[in-house]
This record gives C-alpha cells, sequence and structure tokens, in this order.
C-alpha cells in the first residue's frame, strides 16, 4: 500500500507517493482493532492522575462523628406508634357507606344491607375471632 501526499515548495506543489510499512487491513480489522483500543484506554486510564489528598476539617470530623452517634442512638430507639386516627364514615358516590382509617390505603364500601347483615353477625363474627385467634394475624406481624 503506498500513501500519497503534496509537498509544496516555492509556490509549486509535487506530489509524492511514498511506501507503506502498514500491511493493507479489511475494514472491519480495523474497527474492531479500534474499538479495542477504546475499550482499554477506557478500562485502564493510564493518563487520570490519581487525587490529590485534601486537608481535614477538624470541625467537619466532629460534625461527622456527632451525626453517627445520633443515627445510633436513633436506631436503638424504639419505634413511635402510630397514632391512630377515629373512624370516618361517609356515603360514598354510589350511595354506599365507607369507613375510612381502617389501616388500609382504601375505605371498605359497604351497601347499607350489605352493613346490616355484617352488624347482624357481630357476635359470629367475634366468636370466629375468638376461635382462630392463634390462626389469625394482627397487621404488621410477619
Amino acid at each position: 500500500m503506498a500513501i500519497n501526499f503534496v509537498q509544496k515548495t516555492n509556490g509549486s506543489a509535487k506530489v509524492a507517493t511514498v511506501p507503506s510499512a502498514v500491511p493493507p487491513m479489511d475494514i472491519s480489522a480495523l474497527i474492531a482493532a479500534a474499538v479495542a483500543d477504546a475499550m482499554a484506554k477506557v478500562m485502564a486510564p493510564s493518563h487520570v492522575a490519581a487525587p490529590k489528598a485534601q486537608a481535614v476539617d477538624p470541625a467537619m470530623v466532629a460534625e461527622i462523628a456527632r451525626l453517627k452517634a445520633e443515627n445510633a442512638k436513633l436506631a436503638a430507639a424504639k419505634p413511635v406508634a402510630k397514632v391512630k386516627r377515629p373512624l370516618v364514615f361517609k356515603v360514598s358516590e354510589k350511595r354506599a357507606m365507607s369507613i375510612y382509617n381502617l389501616g388500609a390505603r382504601f375505605p371498605v364500601t359497604l351497601y347499607k344491607e350489605q352493613m346490616l347483615a355484617l352488624l347482624d353477625a357481630e357476635k359470629d363474627i367475634r366468636a370466629f375471632l375468638k376461635d382462630n385467634d392463634a390462626l389469625l394475624a394482627n397487621k404488621g406481624d410477619n
């Protein structure tokens, strides 16, 4: 393979051909070599200087130590019990009864006859809860 270049002297141009020492390569090999070279530079950057050491501010060290102690104290403290909000009753758009603040994200909504049937079954519900106490979980139990 030969390389052509233009040489200018005193206003005249002369084309020179110089034989190349590089053997001819196909384009895919050339691209693969360029990608490998770029990856090597990215993966092991030898041209990046190591970060310089910075002076340590004693006030900052003391503040970090104070915050770590405070975090440890907060982590060891008992979790604060959530404030139990009172139940709120509303009539829904479909004229049913919605009960809010039962601990779920959405309210429990029942039509009037469903709510009355539930209230009529209070004794049965309480008996069921008592009989199955060991099997039933409280919210938050895992």
